[in-house]
């Protein structure tokens, strides 16, 4: 009898054991797995949990693995994860191998995906009053400038922060300008851009291009390379960075350094997915997002210009200035005007008070004129944020 007792004792133990394991688990995806020893470091003013699990997240990025994108994003993964004491492990998906550069958003709110590096101007319509970063002549003349003024922005405009309402914000930037880049044709005068087929990203640049007599076209970044090689397009405006991480520079002969301004960009991660993490995760993720990542961003971005510059002879590619002639044109008052207009009208189309918006929006690029305005004698470097 008394061994019958002490049988039945304990496999009521082990079920109320089982019971309460079952309890503790919640979102099978994210906790995989017991955090490391208690000597794992852990960064200064956390806590750590006492759930004591490894939550893994997904990143998604369209660009490859070795591109500025790539680096980055595993560059700010590393200082999260390290900061945690690997308690935050991340599983990259570069080069649109989880989904296509245009569902990048998408996925992150539909929990495919956990966070997203992405460009604003890839979603048109959604993210509007994010292209003011890439509307010309409006004064940003990098990326570590375009960076600053998302992130005031971000903090003075309520209908900008609306724009991204659904998502935990990690890091709004801007990629670094984009030179005018042409496979055959070196561009000289006024008469040699008229008509050119060029791919241009995003609505606020194709307006600078058809003002100026340009025939802006609609290509995404991954088919520009095929684009170029068929003859398709004559030539694109596309950052440094795109310039090195799809190997633009195989079809390209020319590369005119001119500054049409570089494409806004985000990291975003899916509101719940940050919630549900323990407090003292979330204190780490806010520690290395917004100011940090932001400024992260610029450095990064900036960096691709000095890679193409040294390496342009060997593969062929000339840069050069555009001539006084055709700088006074692309910067002429009757141009800015006109695009800048066809600006503030896009944004009144989605109900948005555009002069408002645009008035707020250069009011904080002049805080930043003096500061960036020459960018390329300053001394950045992305090692500052490795380790």
């Amino acid at each position: 009898m008394k061994k019958n007792i002490a049988l039945l004792l304990a496999v009521i133990i082990a079920l109320n054991l089982m019971a309460l394991a079952g309890c503790n688990s919640t979102d099978s995806r994210l906790k995989t797995s017991a955090a490391p020893s208690a000597n794992a470091s852990v960064s200064a003013g956390t806590q750590t949990s006492s759930d004591g699990e490894v939550y893994e997240l997904i990143v998604q990025n369209h660009d490859p693995a070795t591109s500025i994108c790539g680096q980055y994003v595993e560059a700010w993964g590393k200082k999260v994860a390290d900061a945690s004491g690997g308690r935050i492990k991340f599983i990259y998906y570069h080069g649109g191998s989880l989904v296509g550069a245009d569902d990048s958003v998408n996925a992150v709110l539909a929990d495919t995906a956990d966070i997203c590096w992405s460009a604003a101007t890839i979603y048109s319509g959604q993210f509007p009053i994010s292209e003011f970063i890439q509307l010309p002549l409006s004064g940003i003349t990098c990326a570590r400038m375009g960076c600053d003024v998302m992130q005031d922005m971000f903090k003075e405009v309520p209908a900008f922060r609306n724009e991204y309402r659904d998502f935990k914000v990690i890091m709004l930037g801007s990629c670094t300008y984009a030179p005018i880049s042409t496979t055959t044709k070196k561009l000289t005068t006024v008469d040699d851009i008229q008509g050119l087929r060029i791919r241009a990203p995003g609505s606020t640049c194709a307006l600078w291009c058809s003002s100026v007599g340009m025939s802006p076209m609609t290509v995404a970044t991954p088919d520009t390379y095929e684009m170029l090689q068929k003859g398709v397009i004559d030539g694109c405006l596309n950052d440094w960075h795109n310039i090195s991480a799809f190997k633009l520079y195989e079809n390209l002969h020319y590369i005119m350094d001119y500054p049409t301004p570089g494409s806004p960009i985000f990291m975003l991660m899916n509101k719940k997915k940050y919630e549900s993490l323990p407090a003292d995760l979330q204190g780490i993720i806010d520690k290395y997002s917004n100011e940090y990542a932001s400024e992260m961003a610029g450095i990064y971005w900036d960096s691709t210009r000095a890679w193409i510059y040294d390496h342009a002879k060997e593969y062929g590619v000339e840069i050069y200035k555009p001539s006084d002639a055709l700088y006074a044109y692309f910067t002429s008052d009757a141009v800015k005007e006109k695009v800048h207009k066809q600006y503030i009208e896009y944004l009144n189309g989605f109900g948005l008070d555009g002069q408002v918006i645009y008035d707020k929006c250069m009011e904080i690029v002049s805080r930043y004129s003096a500061k960036y305005a020459e960018p390329w004698t300053q001394s950045i470097s992305i090692e500052d944020f490795k380790g």
